[in-house]
């Protein structure tokens, strides 16, 4: 990677980490210090996380966090989901045959990482490292780009819908739904699981972002 996309990839990690809340400004020559380069390449790098929307850059106010609304959220999910589903109908049975064995180590690791209480940042850790094997499977390269892009969109929320052990044993059953269909063939049963993956998780970050907004704004009720 360029310098840009190493800084780039950095400032993402920290943000997907929650060292930066959401509406937060992002520095630029906080992170030049950080980073010991000069504040340039730090510009090229908040282009880069601006197209995915991880940041916004505003007129003479700089570069901030993506805040986005429940709807927002909702939105990115669905084309996900959609694209996701689409992208494994595109594949032929050798490739998906291909791509059930290159998933099943980090699948193995889900399986066991569901089942630790602790486990919740590495399995997001892998279940990213998986979507990503996924994407690059995909022969369109310009819907494996978009793909990677509303990956990166989500995964904060991802966080947010995989922060129960009860949600993640439910996630890692459905990868291996993911997995067993690919291996065998069964492609429309692959796609239906890997929308499900989807689906699930913007359900739960959806929850409890508007658990959130209701704590924040409590609703005035009529006695």
């Amino acid at each position: 990677m360029t310098l840009p996309e190493q800084i780039a990839e950095r400032i993402f990690t920290a943000i997907a980490d929650g060292e930066y809340a959401p509406g937060e400004r992002i520095r630029e020559e906080a992170l030049a210090d950080e980073f010991e380069v000069s504040r340039g390449p730090v510009r090229e790098a908040l282009r880069i996380l601006e197209k995915d929307s991880v940041v916004r850059i505003l007129p003479n106010r700089g570069a901030h966090v993506t805040q986005l609304s429940v709807k927002e959220v909702s939105d990115i999910f669905e084309v996900r989901r959609t694209l996701s589903g689409a992208m494994i109908g595109r594949l032929t049975v050798e490739e998906a045959s291909a791509l059930a064995a290159t998933l099943d180590a980090d699948i193995r690791a889900l399986d066991a990482l569901a089942q630790d209480p602790a486990g919740g940042p590495a399995y997001v850790e892998t279940m990213f490292r998986l979507t990503r094997v996924l994407r690059e499977a995909c022969t369109n390269d310009r819907m494996s780009e978009i793909l990677g892009s509303l990956a990166r969109q989500t995964l904060r929320y991802s966080r947010l819908g995989l922060a129960t052990p009860a949600r993640r044993k439910e996630s890692a059953r459905n990868w291996r739904t993911v997995q067993k269909a690919l291996k065998s063939g069964t492609l429309d049963v692959a796609a239906r699981a890997a929308e499900k993956l989807i689906e699930d998780s913007c359900r739960e970050a959806v929850k409890q972002l508007e658990a959130r907004e209701d704590a924040t704004n409590p609703r005035i009720r009529s006695t």
